[in-house]
């Protein structure tokens, strides 16, 4: 995917447009190992190396085909305790009758070596398998999305370069699951990913190389406006934005040499520090895709449009509709889930639903005359039955379901007279469809398809027993292995170092030393005092605050700890938060930002008011540095373009 330095120059890049991932000298060890990862071992094969010291590799392991994942971890770990009495033997002193391989190993910790450098080393002793022919089946597969990658990042104003990053975190399978729950492209961990799009069920827009890349392009923005420079933004897609804010308040740099080197965070460990130099290895492998593997035969872009969908629809009725076989649908829009495929759920209103080739609006619209008025559906399938609960009633029922109240008495059998009672089991029909009087028939053109695109985009390659894709659009096929991460059993990774973060919340939740925090957005007294298990009235005398006052966003408020622990108040406050985002971003997405620019006699509470949907903790978690309760005329704040999602 040779994408990157025509692409600047298309943009109008020359020499002197300062690289945004210049490689430090410090890193450049450390860059060429992961090269060494991605060109010259594959997975059958792994590195036995020091974790710190990427340039000390003890041994390269060839495993056998055949073995398994037992055998495997049984070899490594044998190869750990040799490797590990080695380096007890030079702690002890030892120089002599050693091997020529031993003399090498004892030669590369420098003549200055102590007993305690020796013994530190077996605690770093490290296993790292090959990815080499992935990265190679990840070249060919990458070129079908190579335009839309690009185009959607720079859309954004996101650097080209990101569009290496699926190499690690991937290798292009759109299929990939790992074993923490990452899944597709850009492998999005739930939590982040329904910041950006749609994750539930019945669909999972992770799968969607489309939607993922307009997501990964999001959060990349996101990152980089929290932490400043495109190498931390590019780490905190690993390790999260608020675990690069503390480290670099911790250092007193934005270094990302010296973040790697030096931050010693909980949980900044071998996969945070090496996530920045494998994706400029995989960028340098990319840019240089011949000079490591020879002629590359890409599979060629393929043409493909995104169709909004008006209601809900069963998925053979929009097959035979645009007279696409299932088999390649089905591939064409991997983020449908089961139940999509199963019949048991409608696909829903305003899904994109994708189709081959570049179909004109008149072809769409004829193709939405193929569907009866009984096919489009007012709300989603049900789960066929219903006990009612406290407050319930038929009428709020039958609106849920999409059908009319005589609707719902008639598939119950019950007569004009019947009122149900609490606990009674409530049979759902199939919610209404155009053609039940629930607004009349479709008229040809009245209400079609929404054509979302005009220009043609990428499709990935259905898998081998389904039919091929007609119009001869070019897709390609997931590896037969899904990518995961696996593990030994002492934690060393057997595939890529990618593990991304859930969180995106870089708030701070924690409590200083001398037992305050700051009061964040959504947070009352009442909630401070109910995480510390004390009376609110406790808090307001300890705080001198008046009993019917108040507090307001970045206050700071000393707790009593006397009952809970730091650690139960901050563990309460997290599950707090994120409760109150789980419950928001199931009904919303973050689709873009604006820029906004404080007017005289703006509040935040104010800005918030117009713009619908938008609590002020987002606003805060995008202008973490900002004193929103002192903002002047002119201050330029980010705000988060919210979209609803349709959860039915």
């Amino acid at each position: 995917m040779l994408l990157f330095a025509p692409f600047l120059h298309a943009l109008g890049a020359g020499d002197d447009v300062p690289d945004p991932f210049a490689h430090p000298p410090g890193l450049e060890r450390d860059i060429r190992f992961w090269i060494r990862v991605y060109t010259e071992v594959t997975t059958e094969e792994g590195l036995l190396h020091d974790d710190r010291n990427l340039g000390l590799v003890y041994e390269v392991l060839r495993f056998d085909p055949a073995a398994s994942p037992a055998q495997r971890e049984r070899r490594v770990l044998e190869a750990k305790a040799r490797y590990s009495a080695l380096l007890t033997r030079f702690a002890a002193g030892a120089t002599e009758d050693l091997t020529p391989h031993e003399r090498r190993i004892l030669h590369a910790f420098g003549g200055e070596a102590t007993a305690g450098d020796f013994r530190e080393a077996v605690g770093r002793i490290r296993f790292q398998l090959g990815q080499a022919d992935r990265f190679h089946e990840g070249l060919i597969r990458s070129a079908v999305w190579e335009k839309q990658i690009a185009r959607t990042l720079a859309q954004h104003g996101v650097p080209a370069e990101i569009a290496a990053l699926p190499h690690v975190e991937s290798s292009f399978n759109w299929a990939a699951y790992s074993k923490v729950g990452a899944a597709g492209l850009w492998q999005f961990m739930p939590s982040t990913a329904r910041r950006f799009m749609r994750v539930d069920g019945l669909v999972d827009e992770r799968l969607d190389p489309y939607s993922a890349t307009e997501a990964a392009a999001n959060l990349m923005l996101y990152n980089y406006r929290l932490v400043g420079t495109w190498p931390l933004a590019v780490t905190a897609y690993n390790h999260g934005p608020g675990g690069l804010r503390r480290a670099q308040d911790e250092l007193g740099t934005s270094d990302i040499a010296v973040i790697v080197k030096r931050y010693q965070g909980a949980t900044f460990g071998f996969a945070s520090r090496n996530f920045y130099v494998s994706f400029l290895a995989a960028l340098e492998v990319d840019r240089n895709a011949e000079k490591y593997f020879g002629p590359i035969t890409h599979l060629p872009d393929a043409d493909s449009l995104p169709v909004e969908l008006p209601d809900y629809f069963p998925i053979d009725a929009l097959a035979s509709a645009f007279k696409i076989d299932m088999g390649a649908l089905r591939v064409l829009n991997p983020a449908l889930r089961p139940p999509i495929w199963n019949r048991s759920k409608l696909v829903p209103r305003g899904y994109r639903l994708r189709v081959p080739g570049t179909p004109a609006a008149a072809d769409i619209a004829l193709a939405w005359t193929r569907i009866p008025a009984g096919q489009h559906y007012l709300a989603q399938r049900n789960d066929g039955s219903h006990r009612l609960r406290r407050g319930e009633t038929l009428e709020g029922l039958a609106a849920a379901a999409g059908v009319s109240v005589p609707r719902l008495m008639a598939a119950n059998g019950w007569k004009g007279t019947h009122t149900p009672v609490r606990g009674e089991r409530v049979r759902l029909p199939m919610p209404a469809s155009r053609a039940d009087g629930a607004g009349g028939a479709a008229e040809p053109g009245d209400e079609g398809p929404r054509v979302l695109a005009a220009e043609s985009l990428g499709s990935p390659e259905p898998p081998a027993e389904e039919s091929p894709v007609p119009r001869s659009a070019t897709v390609v096929q997931p590896p037969k292995e899904p990518v995961s991460e696996r593990q030994t059993g002492n934690g060393d990774a057997l595939l890529p170092v990618a593990s991304p973060t859930g969180n995106s919340d870089a708030t701070n939740y924690g409590v200083a030393a001398d037992d305050t925090v700051t009061v964040q957005a959504a947070e009352t007294l009442g909630h401070l005092a109910d995480w510390s298990r004390i009376d609110v009235r406790r808090l307001q005398a300890l705080n001198r605050l008046h009993p019917n006052s108040g507090v307001t966003q970045g206050r700071k408020i000393k707790l009593d700890l006397s009952r809970v622990s730091a650690a139960q108040f901050v563990a309460s406050r997290r599950d707090y938060h994120r409760k109150l985002q789980d419950s928001y971003f199931a009904a919303h997405r973050i689709a873009g930002t604006e820029t906004y620019a404080v007017k005289r006699g703006d509040s935040l509470w104010t800005i918030v008011q117009q713009h619908a949907d938008m609590p002020i903790w987002l606003v805060a978690q995008y202008n973490p540095d900002v004193n929103l309760n002192d903002m002047r005329p002119g201050t330029a704040i980010t705000l988060p373009q919210v979209v609803g999602i349709n959860r039915e």
